[in-house]
């Protein structure tokens, strides 16, 4: 990937997280700075990333890839960080899936090589864009969800007259009765498949099929387990002359909560072609304190799924208490424009008080949000100050970034030594 005009992008206070007197800097610049957290060098609230549980979340992931023999393609929608994207390649990811054409053309611009775009692709917009991005760089390569003919029609249409200089892989999606996009019926794949194998072939190659089994209603073990069967299912029931010529075929699923049972049904399919499973987890690069963090703990501790490691949660909102109006009550200067809230509220780890340092939260808990506040309950007696200033956990990291344009890296004493941009 090239980051150079990424390194070189100017930030200044007009950037949420900058201060003022912090003039104009890149984020090559960042770590000359000195800043700290703790310091009060940055104004709050803040989201930052912890250098060490990044490094320990890719190093555990990477080793449960292979020694499972999977491949990755992490969903780059949970950070839309082009810098963590080029780390997750460098550490062996086979891709980066996208969500939307924007995202992919995001990841066109700092050369990502292959891009899985999970969802479906139609419109003149998106199809032109789709085959200038394939023009423009030799290297790059683009796989596709479809889940119906009509969909496959309208890309050609808007096609015809503009031509690919390579065609679009195209992965048939299956999907669930209740749950998101893809074909409700694992029998109508081969259709699917067959329509996408006599259609132009400078247009479009069959390349497999995918799933996203966090849209399964209900989220039980056996209902997830039923689905990843499905999938299988529905791939090996393709007939052998929908296959010919393939150099392999591609298997794909795997969010940030049952990636191991995916992977581990996946490994049964068997086809006259080489098999590759993707994988797409998107937030293990940094879990959470909330929901992912509970499904990866329940997996830790069921004896029949493969998962053995334990990832560390590595995002953090720091802010200030600004007020404490009533005994058992305060507010934190954060609030919805700050924090995810849409799989639970942010908790409250840990405080600092500038002048004394660290203390522990305490039965604290956010009840509510704001835009720009956050409800704190405390016990009557607590000690918290105006001016304490408080570390929390947040749920759902993919509503997170997306909040911040620029996130500090942090080290153990937190210090600022790295600064990551996000593009959403």
């Amino acid at each position: 990937m090239d980051l150079r005009d990424l390194a070189l992008t100017p930030l200044d206070a007009r950037v949420k997280g900058i201060p003022f007197t912090a003039g104009t800097l890149t984020p090559a610049g960042i770590g000359a700075r000195r800043w700290n957290v703790l310091a009060e060098d940055l104004p709050l609230p803040l989201m930052v990333l912890h250098r060490a549980a990044l490094d320990h979340n890719a190093r555990v992931f990477g080793d449960y890839l292979r020694s499972h023999r999977l491949s990755f393609a992490p969903h780059g929608k949970t950070t839309m960080a082009p810098q963590l994207y080029a780390a997750q390649l460098a550490e062996g990811a086979w891709a980066i899936t996208a969500a939307t054409v924007g995202q992919v053309q995001v990841m066109h611009h700092y050369g990502v090589g292959r891009v899985v775009l999970a969802n479906q692709l139609l419109g003149r917009a998106h199809l032109a864009s789709v085959a200038a991005m394939l023009a423009a760089r030799e290297d790059f390569e683009l796989y596709v969800f479809v889940d119906s003919e009509a969909q496959l029609r309208n890309m050609t249409r808007h096609l015809q007259g503009v031509g690919l200089v390579r065609p679009l892989r195209l992965l048939v999606e299956i999907g669930v009765e209740g749950g998101r996009t893809g074909l409700r019926r694992p029998a109508d794949a081969v259709p699917l498949a067959r329509a996408i194998a006599m259609a132009d072939p400078a247009l479009f190659r069959l390349a497999g099929v995918a799933c996203f089994e966090g849209v399964v209603p209900g989220q039980s073990l056996a209902a997830i387990r039923a689905y990843a069967e499905s999938v299988v299912a529905a791939a090996q029931a393709l007939p052998g002359d929908v296959l010919a010529g393939m150099e392999e075929f591609v298997i794909t699923g795997g969010g940030s909560s049952h990636f191991d049972v995916m992977a581990e049904t996946f490994a049964r399919l068997a086809l006259p072609v080489p098999v590759r499973i993707v994988l797409r987890s998107g937030c293990y690069v940094t879990t959470d304190h909330g929901g992912y963090r509970q499904a990866l703990e329940e997996a830790e501790h069921d004896p029949a799924r493969g998962w053995k490691g334990r990832l560390q949660p590595a995002l953090e909102v720091w802010a200030y208490v600004q007020s404490r109006p009533e005994p058992g009550l305060a507010f934190l200067g954060m609030g919805k424009r700050d924090v995810p809230h849409d799989a639970g509220l942010p908790v409250p780890l840990r405080r600092h008080r500038p002048g004394t340092g660290a203390l522990p939260a305490g039965e604290a808990e956010i009840f509510a949000l704001n835009d720009q506040h956050a409800y704190v309950r405390l016990p009557p007696d607590s000690d918290w100050q105006v001016g304490d200033m408080v570390a929390c956990g947040i749920s759902h990291p993919c509503t997170a970034f997306d909040k911040w344009r620029f996130l500090p890296v942090v080290d153990a004493e937190m210090n600022v030594v790295d600064g990551v941009l996000t593009f959403f």
